[in-house]
C-alpha cells in the first residue's frame, strides 16, 4: 500500500508561487476567496495548487485597499446616486 509523504509536525508550511487565477463568492456574511497558484513556469493541471480562504468582508476590504495602494492605483470616483443627481 502506498502512503503519501505528509509532514508529521504541526508547523505551518510557507507556500510560494505565482497567482494564475482567482474567484470569489459571498458566503453568508463572509467572502470565500479561491486562489490558484503554481511554482512551474509552464503549469500543467496537476501543478496548480488551489487555496481556499474564508475572510470577513472587512478583511477583504483591507486586502483590496492594500493591493490598490501597493500597485499605485486609486479607486474610481463614486458616481452620484440618483437622489443626488435629481435633487443635488
Amino acid at each position: 500500500m502506498a502512503t503519501a509523504n505528509l509532514p508529521t509536525d504541526e508547523t505551518p508550511h510557507e507556500l510560494s508561487g505565482v497567482v494564475i487565477g482567482w474567484k470569489h463568492r459571498a458566503f453568508a456574511r463572509n467572502i470565500h476567496l479561491t486562489v490558484q497558484s503554481t511554482s512551474k513556469a509552464r503549469p500543467t493541471p496537476d501543478a496548480v495548487d488551489t487555496h481556499h480562504l474564508l475572510m470577513t468582508r472587512n478583511q477583504a476590504m483591507l486586502l483590496a485597499n492594500y493591493l490598490m495602494r501597493a500597485t499605485g492605483q486609486e479607486l474610481p470616483d463614486r458616481r452620484p446616486s440618483l437622489w443626488q443627481r435629481l435633487f443635488g
